[in-house]
């Protein structure tokens, strides 16, 4: 955190307000939709004979378990903010990175299953998207080229572990204990596969997205970003050649490139030190 950052803590009175009225509702909303749209998204997919039916119930309210979890950092940043500690940026990085992954998932099966639409955990994503940028750029004095590659490191954090939801979702379609269509494990094994690689991956891309705000010792945080890189493209686009050219009968678009492909775009930039020097760099410090 450069001087200025903590110059900019003691002074945060403004963001101790927005914190606080962000983890309130992050903490409040969080509970508020597992009781109104969970049930509704279960049944509604359990009715059409979607796949996601086995995990939504496992899934749906981690996600809130995550939501609960941010909403609890973002009013610690807030007390910090007002007693002007230098920390409370730091808190408020962690906050914002941890709530956009919490609020983006759960709106693809509210929406899949026409349960809520548009998918209410957009009231608690976009107001973070929108702080985010506001928090690193007014209140960590960071270059804007430097926030929209946080945002795509965030975007390959939340695709991958997505990713990771959909594999579970497959392979527990596939197994034969449950799908009694299915004799063996072949259908689902490359699932099985891929499921804990973009798990991985997707960790290493949430330490590198908070690490450029936040880590003093930016190669650490190079490293951790390549890695995910190289673990999302070796399993991402094998995983979605399957998806979309194998399993089915004929090609069908898959929604597992995405994340490979973000990957891939990110880990270019990463590779390139030269790239990654300009991007990191601070304005101060």
């Amino acid at each position: 955190m450069t001087e200025e950052t903590k110059i900019k803590s003691r002074k945060g009175g403004s963001m101790g307000v927005v914190s606080i009225i962000l983890g309130a509702a992050g903490v409040f909303l969080s509970y508020l939709f597992i009781f109104l749209h969970l049930d509704n998204i279960v049944s509604a997919e359990t009715a059409a004979a979607t796949e996601c039916r086995l995990v939504s119930p496992f899934f749906i309210p981690l996600f809130a378990v995550f939501g609960i979890l941010a909403g609890m950092i973002w009013l610690v940043a807030g007390v910090g903010f007002f007693g002007k500690k230098e920390w409370a940026y730091s808190v408020a990085v962690i906050a914002v990175v941890i709530t956009l992954f919490a609020s983006f998932w759960p709106n693809i099966p509210a929406m899949e299953s026409k349960a809520a639409v548009p998918g209410p955990w957009f009231l608690i994503f976009f107001p973070n998207l929108l702080v985010y940028f506001i928090l690193v750029m007014r209140i960590g004095h960071e270059r804007g080229k430097k926030a929209w590659f946080g945002l795509a490191l965030g975007m390959a954090f939340i695709l991958n572990f997505i990713n990771g939801i959909a594999a579970t979702t497959r392979m527990s379609n596939r197994l034969p204990e449950i799908n009694p269509l299915i004799d063996n494990y072949a259908p689902a094994s490359i699932y099985m596969l891929t499921l804990p690689t973009n798990m991985i991956a997707s960790i290493l891309f949430g330490i590198a997205t908070i690490g450029i705000f936040l880590a003093r010792d930016k190669e650490k945080v190079r490293i951790a970003g390549l890695a995910g890189a190289v673990l999302a493209i070796s399993v991402g686009f094998p995983l979605a050649f399957y998806s979309m050219f194998i399993e089915g009968a004929g090609f069908s678009f898959s929604m597992f490139i995405l994340g490979p492909v973000v990957s891939l775009l990110v880990g270019i930039l990463i590779l390139s030190s030269k790239m990654w020097g300009k991007i990191v760099v601070s304005r101060k410090g």
